[in-house]
């Protein structure tokens, strides 16, 4: 089986060549690094590095209280690798020069030798789902311990892979641990084949993350700036055929909420036109934020067509939403905001974090909304009654302080397997 993987792998290079073309036509950058998705580096990097990989934005978010940790506490260099330009973006912005970035190379067994040799990793740390055969393979051969972290597993996800499990249980002999968030998860992955001595439940290290107090410290003045006198409601990371549902949404409650601003932060900036054409079919007033103008009383929309501003964005929320949760997407980082105290809405599709969700609903520290009608409600009951909006925030933050602890139980586990 891991010969027939292999082999699909070569084959679908040509595709792979053809895509990546057509997409540098539009992003020069991007395409300028190609030769690093085959192994090869135009310049010498620093080796005996801590590898951290992380495939786009979420992930990238999800590994930056663990790579501060490393970047204060041990002596090797850090390695970041993402599969995606916007996870390389959001890692120069948190990590600048602190830390070296190349892309991940194709599962294929030259492109990984040769990235191996080039940094020659004390310890590698996959982020949350992705399993790569080959690159666990080559891990084990040249004796580089390897652990996911902060790994997750879906219902649909451990479904399709179930029907490769001996194959799996090969990929996953030779690896140092699997660093779960929730029983559920821990469960999952030995149905497809992880063995229980591998698995660690150590939580979400996303409870862990740090808000950064000049983002506080900012909120009041940048809202004084481009928001004045308008109550906010934050959408966070929408995906497509989410929009229209917000804007729905927003029109109903601008009637029982006149100073009312609806904040779009889709997951793509790239989509700003459709969302503006979104904007515009339904009589709404568009504000993006590359304009760098303050809204006026007339904006409705204020759109986020910039990369690495959410944070700040929730922190001058009076509510918030995380999308990608509307549709079959499974949900995104419903604690940011709660770590910015504001009171933290979502859908119903949270497959990404689904028991983490059902614990946060039994505290009673967030709503689930399941249609246009129960958004309008949730929205308007926290904008209209502040002692239940106060209920909301407190409950939230004591799960939150009761949950925490994931940074320290991953890295006692690593360093309990392995010295770095």
């Amino acid at each position: 089986m891991y010969y027939v993987y292999v082999a699909l792998f070569y084959l679908l290079l040509p595709v792979w060549a053809v895509f990546h073309t057509l997409r540098g036509i539009k992003k020069p950058d991007y395409h300028l690094r190609w030769k690093e998705y085959l192994g090869f580096y135009q310049q010498q990097h620093k080796q005996n590095v801590i590898w951290v990989h992380a495939a786009s934005v979420g992930e990238v978010e999800a590994a930056n209280v663990l790579v501060n940790y490393f970047l204060e506490h041990c002596a090797y260099p850090v390695l970041f690798t993402t599969s995606t330009e916007p996870g390389y973006r959001r890692v120069q912005a948190l990590f600048g020069e602190r830390v070296d970035h190349v892309y991940l190379p194709l599962d294929i067994p030259t492109g990984l030798s040769r990235f191996l040799k080039h940094f020659q990793p004390k310890l590698a740390i996959i982020m949350e789902t992705e399993i790569w055969p080959v690159l666990f393979s080559y891990c084990t051969k040249k004796s580089v311990p390897l652990f996911i972290v902060n790994a997750r597993l879906s219902e649909k996800s451990t479904q399709g892979y179930l029907r490769f499990k001996p194959f799996l249980t090969q990929v996953f002999s030779g690896i140092d641990g699997i660093l779960v968030q929730t029983e559920l998860d821990a469960e999952r992955y030995q149905q497809i084949g992880a063995s229980t001595d591998m698995i660690s439940v150590t939580g979400n290290i996303k409870l862990d993350m740090e808000i950064p107090i000049a983002v506080k410290e900012l909120a009041p003045q940048m809202k004084a700036e481009l928001f004045p006198q308008r109550l906010i409601f934050v959408v966070g990371s929408t995906h497509q055929g989410e929009e229209e549902l917000f804007l729905a949404a927003y029109q109903q409650l601008k009637q029982q909420f006149p100073t009312l601003l609806l904040i779009l932060v889709p997951r793509q900036p790239k989509r700003t036109d459709e969302i503006v054409k979104l904007c515009d079919a339904n009589n709404l007033t568009v504000l993006k934020r590359t304009e760098n103008k303050a809204c006026t009383d007339a904006t409705d929309i204020f759109l986020v067509d910039t990369i690495g501003e959410l944070k700040q964005m929730y922190a001058l929320a009076d509510c918030s939403f995380v999308a990608g949760s509307m549709v079959p997407i499974g949900g995104h980082n419903i604690f940011e905001p709660i770590l910015l105290d504001i009171p933290v809405l979502f859908g119903p599709y949270m497959k990404n974090s689904e028991l983490l969700a059902q614990q946060i609903l039994a505290a009673k520290g967030a709503i689930q909304c399941a249609d246009t009608d129960e958004i309008i409600q949730a929205v308007s009951l926290i904008l209209s009654q502040p002692e239940a909006k106060q209920q909301l925030v407190t409950a939230a933050n004591a799960f939150v302080e009761k949950n925490k602890g994931a940074l320290t139980r991953t890295v006692e586990v690593i360093e309990r397997r392995c010295k770095v």
